[in-house]
């Protein structure tokens, strides 16, 4: 069957329809993909395909638009419709919606291949574990299946499907994941809702091994020569035998520089010198907030400021770059809790400060909190596609939380400036904020935390 995945450009690859890509070449499909960001004419190339199924992977906020241009589509061709990603995990409502014609939650590679197999032999479609399907106007829920226990099975994602661009071709730094699922609750994020919904069917924390990850690492070193590779883990270092055989081999075999996530309190200074040693460069951590209510009690991080300082003072140590991920417009939050935020960022010396504005997503617990406290009227509908830059709380002072947010790293570099950013808060200019944020992200990307290079700024085929 011929199957086409339509994607628009979100700052990474597409890790999950390059992981299905795979999966279900293996079983003799046809598989293309359209980026809409570098598309030419992606009307006449779907004329060209032909698809039997299209299928989108979607998040909470831009399942809008997919929803949207589904239906567009629906008007010009004939195709079955499949929507999967964290949207229709959490929200498989979703399958009521106009020209959905199927829904995949959770891990699809196992699901998505059966749902292929029975709909090319017109087999029954009714009862695939983790697909929900409407035929005839009839919908058709079921359960999820087990989780994938040993991820060494599942071939190396398909880099080639998304190579048909120059942007990402030429790409020099590459995403590699090498584990599943993450241990912790914080109350923003979705993975506690998820080890809910697959609370006994296997367990969460899975992780490949190191000659699995070893592996892919030499084949996308030969064939696309990257500069550096960023492991996407949510805490790199969750296994601590695991990095250090990692690094072990790494140093060996691969000996490229290297970005990954860590975990604070999980931070020791024997696995920040084995990370050094490997060829680590830069270190993100989580800051979240300064204000150690909002952080511990609201946000349920359970991490102390002084394990953030000690994990900042390892890498001043050993040299790594360290680039430091905190929220603003928080349920709760007052502009001198973010104050404190940018204070605690301060004394940590980050080479960068990313901040992002707090979105409700629904489904999540600090999303309830929020729709009790009354700040959200819990309407995923009503999350802005912009989720980076507008907040959907109705709080006190949003709009200065809004430009504040803007100009928080500028006040974390250049901390004699902050009397002046107390005034520029209350003056409504957030496009030329916005600008002065860019600007100085950019910089910082280039020469402080080496996350691009010139050269990539240059691709967009």
């Amino acid at each position: 069957m011929k199957i086409l995945f339509i994607y628009k450009y979100e700052y990474l690859e597409p890790l999950g329809i390059m992981a299905l890509s795979a999966q279900i070449k293996k079983y003799g499909h046809q598989v293309y993909f359209i980026d809409l960001e570098f598309s030419r004419d992606y009307i006449k190339e779907i004329e060209e395909i032909k698809p039997d199924v299209i299928a989108y992977s979607i998040t909470t906020g831009k399942h809008k638009f997919y929803k949207n241009l589904n239906l567009e589509l629906k008007k010009i061709f004939n195709f079955f419709a499949i929507f999967g990603g964290p949207h229709c995990t959490f929200f498989p409502e979703f399958i009521k919606e106009e020209g959905v014609d199927a829904i995949c939650m959770g891990e699809g590679e196992l699901a998505f291949v059966e749902f292929l197999e029975k709909l090319e032999k017109k087999e029954d479609l009714r009862f695939i574990k983790n697909i929900h399907i409407k035929i005839n106007g009839v919908i058709y829920c079921n359960e999820l299946r087990n989780l994938i226990p040993d991820l060494n099975v599942l071939p190396y994602i398909d880099r080639e499907l998304v190579n048909k661009y120059k942007h990402y071709s030429k790409l020099h730094r590459r995403y590699v994941l090498t584990s599943r699922g993450c241990p912790f609750n914080c109350t923003y994020c979705f993975n506690h809702s998820y080890n809910k919904l697959y609370a006994g069917k296997g367990s969460m924390i899975r992780q490949r091994s190191v000659e699995n990850v070893i592996g892919e690492l030499k084949e996308i070193k030969e064939k696309y020569s990257p500069k550096r590779f960023q492991f996407l883990d949510d805490t790199f270092i969750l296994n601590k035998e695991w990095v250090f055989n990692f690094c072990k081999k790494y140093k060996e075999e691969i000996r490229l520089p290297f970005i990954c996530y860590t975990r604070v309190n999980l931070v020791t200074e024997e696995i920040i010198v084995a990370l050094k040693e490997a060829g680590c460069i830069t270190l993100l951590f989580a800051i979240e907030s300064g204000n150690s209510y909002i952080r511990n009690e609201v946000l349920k991080r359970n991490v102390l400021e002084e394990s953030i300082l000690n994990t900042a003072r390892l890498c001043h140590k050993y040299n790594l770059r360290t680039y430091a991920q905190n929220m603003v417009g928080l349920p709760d939050e007052t502009l001198e809790n973010i104050w404190e935020t940018i204070r605690l960022n301060i004394k940590c010396k980050t080479s960068y400060s990313w901040v992002s504005i707090y979105q409700p997503y629904p489904r999540t617990e600090l999303c309830d909190y929020s729709i009790r406290k009354g700040y959200y009227g819990g309407d995923a509908d009503s999350l802005s596609e912009n989720y980076y830059f507008e907040s959907t709380l109705k709080m006190k002072d949003i709009r200065k939380i809004e430009r504040l947010h803007h100009l928080f790293p500028i006040a974390v570099n250049f901390p004699f400036l902050i009397p002046v950013i107390k005034l520029l808060i209350n003056v409504p200019l957030n496009k030329f904020y916005f600008l002065i944020w860019n600007i100085h992200r950019a910089f910082c990307y280039f020469f402080k935390v080496k996350w691009i290079d010139f050269s990539e700024l240059f691709i967009r085929e």
